[in-house]
């Protein structure tokens, strides 16, 4: 059996191997690199099939040793399915950037979906027509794949470098080189049907009437004016930069970020900022959608097919020209997906994730393709040097980088804001700049070992999802704002701001408006909650922990004492979170929302 099977199963895997090629290395239907950096997932690839291959090929094996015929046919089958599916998800990232579920499924069933693929197919600005040409040459390739492997002569010492092999890939993707991100979007199409299967079982998450009456009450309790068209600050039409600073910890600002607190002591400064989303993705995703990140799905790889409006959407549609700038490649999370669907362009280059060379850039860009044009626009920027572990600043000194990492995110920190500075120096001159919004945040925060918490996975707690939000611009007042937000206000803020009259279709409130404390956030399986006089972090299966909002630092959990409170706080974020995976999940955002 075992020799029957082995030419079948490298047959497979090289099979698996071309597929992978032709999805990393091409552009998607648009004309747009489907990764920029496709040599640093290609052996991640090839390694993970390499590993789910192996180990069915054992099953096989070991299952069918006593039926060599059946057990060959059958392991035929299953594999030509799994091939199968495996093209089909990768076409459907590259159109849609979402891999292959029963969520999809479910949104594009109606057959009028399916008549467009020939479209699709003839023009798509990678190679037209190269799907057809696949689904037809894969099987013939498969049996002369076969036929080769079959004259090879394999001897014990084969197995034995197959299994070191297999031990090999083990360590490269979950210690050499590992990344959450990246595995994300290179799952194999097994590990779909597989997590397809698990979860079908669970209960069913539509909303009630009670639920959806009882979210429009909260709605107004938070903000009656809520629904209300948006006001203006300016008689004309101003234009938008909006900074997301990498990693960007609130509680080291004053210590790393000199030009940040001159634009603190300048503008409107909202001390009690908190994201809604981790990692990068999730506050990213947050700031723009105004609903937390998806509590249980990887939202930028398992959701991008639904259409979730965004502040650079909404900008977009009123006239507005909208960029997007990348220090680091918006492909490697899937970000860039969502990016298209809200942006005119992505600015992104390997060659500029340097914070300097990315502001020097993006400086003479917005200086002579965004200004002074006939509509005003939206410059939306995350940088990079500030990234985990600290050590990305360009040409830091070998003594920093040996300092522990509470020091060298200071020193990072301070790069970032000292090549933020310069940009906005470089700027600040030019006669539209009067009429401008500045409005500078972060994307997370990092823990450092604060409440014993030292990866980003591990709580939700100051250290993580506490950053600095701050407007500078005409007619802002010069205001530190103590009530607690979150990264869902800035979506409905910058409409605001910008007299979009729309209702509000987000989750947070306008930050121009009188409102009370509210947070709303999720983290790697946490929720969090700012509401009234106290944060809670509450986790299914773990003891939530309250804390006052006084207490910045989160030194005292207080939820024995407070437990109605907790009770109360618990059965809120419970709503709420289910209310936006509902919205997110299901492209019914405005009918939730609005109705």
């Amino acid at each position: 059996m075992v020799k029957a099977l082995l030419p079948v199963t490298l047959a497979f895997w090289v099979a698996h191997i071309i597929l992978r090629v032709l999805l990393l290395f091409r552009n998607d239907p648009y004309g747009i690199p489907f990764v920029n950096k496709p040599d640093w997932y290609i052996f991640h690839a090839i390694t993970w099939d390499y590993m789910w291959i192996a180990v069915s090929f054992v099953l096989w094996a070991a299952i069918m040793r006593n039926y060599q015929r059946y057990g060959k046919i059958t392991f035929i089958v299953f594999h030509s399915i799994i091939l199968f599916l495996t093209y089909l998800d990768h076409e459907t990232q590259r159109f849609l950037g979402s891999h292959v579920s029963l969520s999809l499924i479910n949104t594009y069933k109606d057959p009028s979906s399916i008549v467009v693929f020939w479209d699709y197919f003839a023009y798509d600005q990678s190679v037209p027509f190269l799907q057809v040409a696949v689904i037809f040459l894969s099987f013939p390739l498969l049996y002369f794949l076969n036929k080769f492997f079959c004259k090879i002569t394999y001897k014990k010492s084969f197995f034995i470098g197959g299994a070191v092999f297999y031990l090999c890939c083990w360590l490269f993707l979950n210690v050499i080189w590992t990344g959450n991100a990246r595995a994300q979007k290179l799952k194999p199409a097994v590990s779909l049907i597989y997590s397809e299967i698990t979860n079908f079982a669970k209960k069913n998450n539509d909303l009630s009437e009670e639920e959806i009456s009882e979210y429009r009450n909260f709605q107004k309790e938070m903000q009656p004016i809520l629904n209300s068209q948006f006001s203006t600050l300016n008689s004309q039409p101003a234009n938008f930069i909006v900074v997301f600073l990498e990693s960007h910890r609130y509680v080291n600002v004053k210590q790393s970020s000199p030009f940040l607190c001159s634009l603190m002591n300048a503008g409107l400064n909202f001390n009690r900022m908190h994201v809604s989303g981790v990692p990068t993705t999730g506050g990213m995703l947050s700031a723009h959608t105004g609903m937390p990140t998806h509590s249980a799905k990887a939202q930028a790889a398992e959701l991008p097919f639904i259409n979730v409006p965004s502040f650079a959407f909404y900008l977009r549609n009123a006239g507005w020209r909208t960029d997007f700038f990348s220090a680091a490649d918006p492909a490697w999370d899937n970000l860039g997906v969502w990016i298209a669907k809200w942006y005119d362009k992505q600015n992104y280059s390997r060659e500029r994730e340097d914070d300097s060379l990315f502001w020097d850039w993006a400086s003479t860009y917005v200086k002579d393709s965004l200004a002074n044009k006939d509509k005003p626009f939206l410059a939306t920027f995350i940088t990079r040097s500030n990234h985990y572990p600290f050590n990305f600043a360009a040409n830091m000194p070998r003594e920093e980088k040996d300092k522990s990492i509470q020091e060298r995110i200071n020193y990072t920190m301070n790069y970032a804001d000292r090549q933020l500075a310069r940009f906005v120096r470089s700027i600040q001159n030019e006669p539209w700049f009067e009429n401008t919004y500045l409005i500078i945040s972060a994307d997370h925060g990092f823990p450092l070992g604060e409440n014993e918490v030292a990866t980003i996975s591990g709580g939700a707690y100051y250290s993580v999802t506490h950053i600095p939000f701050i407007i500078a611009g005409k007619n802002i007042p010069q205001k530190t704002d103590t009530i607690s937000t979150s990264q869902i206000d800035i979506a409905p803020t910058i409409l605001d701001l910008a007299g979009i009259e729309e209702p509000n279709p987000f989750m947070g409130y306008s930050l121009l408006r009188e409102r009370k404390n509210f947070a709303l956030g999720t983290h790697f399986g946490y929720k969090t909650l700012n509401y009234g006089d106290f944060r809670l972090i509450y986790k299914e299966g773990e003891d939530s922990k309250l804390f006052e909002n006084s207490d910045s630092l989160q030194t005292k959990d207080v939820s024995k004492e407070n437990r109605e409170e907790v009770l109360k706080m618990e059965k809120l974020a419970n709503m709420l979170i289910k209310i936006s995976d509902f919205a997110l999940e299901n492209d019914k955002v405005m009918e939730v929302l609005l109705k």
